[in-house]
């Protein structure tokens, strides 16, 4: 248990601190004042040292620069509400490892102390916590990372000390926030050219060279970390099948639990079944994957019967509900015209057609008949293109965005929603129960045309198909009464809370070293 030193003269902050570190399984002792911080420094020593600029009777940093020969290399962190120049050159000179600025995010400093303390090998507890892989190869949008994104952040709520490294190849890298526990590894960037078939995204160099790129970081990666759990969202083998190899490796090492993310429509059965069998993936599916996740819901969409894999993992296969951090919210239905109209298409890289025919069908629209539009380019949209449509978004006077950190609030505050068929966009107007117009995407696959089908069979959505994508039907679509979203209680959005839990009964499984948990099909 590591011993750490609390030099804070405000109770109720000292008690929270102790409160969480103490929870995290340290020891910390309290001092008070100036006075009773030199009495604890001579009772010492420490292995970590809190300390407040103001301790009511004295200065926080002049006790401990007067105490430094004696703390010799204890790491030291100065908390303080007197964010000055002149303290940070003060700490400066006291060598302290970190200057936190109050107010603090009580999690921020939790993992700067473990951070500290691991440094120095007086963390609690020798053995690493429990650690966690996640892969996603996005090209064409953001949805692969999201799921893995959600998931991982509640797994590490969920899972004290869970580290969760996330091998991405989004176009746009870290497009979300940091998170306590979570990091990423940025693999080149692919462009899809048809099914099956890609090439480098961004880099000037021919696909052999890019896949030995990405080979060579996912091997060493893998090697390195040496995960618990591996989650792959979507190709079983990886792009350009460079999730073979390392797979194999880590269960020839036999500690590694290979997990199988799948959202509920990947393309056509029957296309996905040849294509499976030609390829080879579907034994890569039955003889290197544990279980396989399906994030949606059986009445929505039964895939496990759909693409074979309950054939494939019989009793390794489950359904968790659509995964997304949104939660459900109350909203009124408004009962006439849409006063206010949100258009997404999602990460954008294929959007433009989308937004610009309804920006065309706002523009024919007389002024008093126009609602509040809002248009929404995406991260990965082409800047020609968003420069166009932002140039004329301002003209007709509605509001364009590139991106926004919040969509599902939005959505929340909308009376109708247009956007393309992606999983993540129909599942947070759903969760949010805001009418929606969706246009599905045509190819590479028929994913989104399934999904828009089942929404239109369903009454979820009202579907708009491309042949019938023209700026007159847009008008009428934001100018009529929109249909409201049907409650389906059968439907679960708990997918992220659902998968992280069956995580962590894997993690708890290989602490104590007791048989694989089974899912429950």
């Amino acid at each position: 248990m590591s011993g750490i030193l609390l030099l804070e003269d405000e109770p109720i902050i000292a008690r929270n601190i102790c409160r969480v570190l103490e929870r995290g399984g340290h020891a910390v002792t309290h001092a008070g004042s100036a006075h009773e911080a030199r009495l604890r420094l001579a009772a010492g020593p420490y292995d970590l040292v809190l300390a407040d600029v103001n301790l009511g009777d004295g200065d926080g940093i002049a006790v401990l620069t007067a105490e430094a020969a004696a703390l010799g290399d204890v790491p030291i962190v100065i908390m303080t509400g007197q964010d000055t120049l002149d303290n940070r050159l003060r700490a400066e000179g006291l060598a302290v490892s970190a200057f936190l600025s109050k107010p603090f995010a009580m999690s921020r400093l939790t993992e700067l102390t473990g951070a500290l303390l691991a440094e120095t090998g007086k963390q609690a507890g020798a053995r690493r916590g429990p650690s966690v892989m996640m892969y996603s190869h996005d090209t064409i949008g953001l949805g692969h990372m999201r799921r893995n994104t959600a998931i991982a952040q509640e797994l590490v709520a969920r899972v004290p000390g869970a580290s969760v490294l996330m091998l991405v190849g989004c176009p746009a890298g870290m497009v979300f926030e940091p998170h306590p526990g979570i990091d990423y590894v940025k693999l080149p960037s692919l462009t899809k050219l048809g099914r099956g078939r890609w090439q480098a995204g961004s880099l000037r160099i021919d696909a052999a060279t890019t896949r030995a790129l990405r080979a060579g970081i996912l091997e060493r990666v893998m090697e390195t970390f040496a995960p618990d759990v591996l989650l792959v969202d979507h190709e079983p083998a990886g792009v350009w099948d460079e999730l073979v190899a390392p797979i194999r490796a880590l269960r020839a090492r036999g500690r590694t639990r290979v997990i199988l993310g799948l959202r509920d429509i990947l393309d056509d059965p029957d296309r996905v079944a040849r294509a499976w069998a030609g390829s080879g993936t579907d034994q890569v599916i039955r003889t290197l994957y544990d279980d396989v996740l399906i994030y949606g819901s059986e009445r929505f969409y039964p895939s496990d019967a759909a693409y074979g894999l309950a054939a494939l993992r019989p009793g390794h296969v489950g359904y968790c509900g659509a995964v997304t951090t949104v939660r459900p919210v109350l909203r009124n239905q408004w009962a006439g015209a849409p006063r206010r109209v949100l258009v997404s298409g999602g990460g954008g890289r294929d959007a433009y057609a989308l937004l610009d025919t309804v920006l065309a069908g706002f523009e024919v629209l007389a002024p008093h008949r126009r609602p509040e539009l809002t248009l929404i380019a995406g991260p990965l949209m082409d800047s020609e293109l968003s420069d166009a449509l932002r140039h004329r978004t301002g003209q007709a006077g509605a509001i364009f965005r590139d991106a926004v950190p919040d969509l599902p609030a939005m959505l929340a505050a909308s009376d109708l929603f247009i956007t393309m068929g992606g999983y993540n966009s129909v599942t947070e107007a759903l969760v949010v129960g805001c009418p929606a117009v969706v246009v599905p995407r045509v190819g590479p696959s028929g994913e989104q045309r399934i999904r828009a089908e089942r929404l239109q069979a369903l009454g979820m959505a009202t579907v708009v198909w491309r042949h019938d994508l023209t700026p007159a039907r847009m008008a009428t679509a934001m100018t009529t009464r929109p249909a409201p979203v049907p409650a389906m209680p059968e439907l679960s959005f708990d997918g992220a809370s659902i998968a992280a839990a069956h995580i962590a009964a894997v993690l708890a499984d290989a602490a104590t070293n007791t048989p694989k948990v089974a899912l429950d099909a």
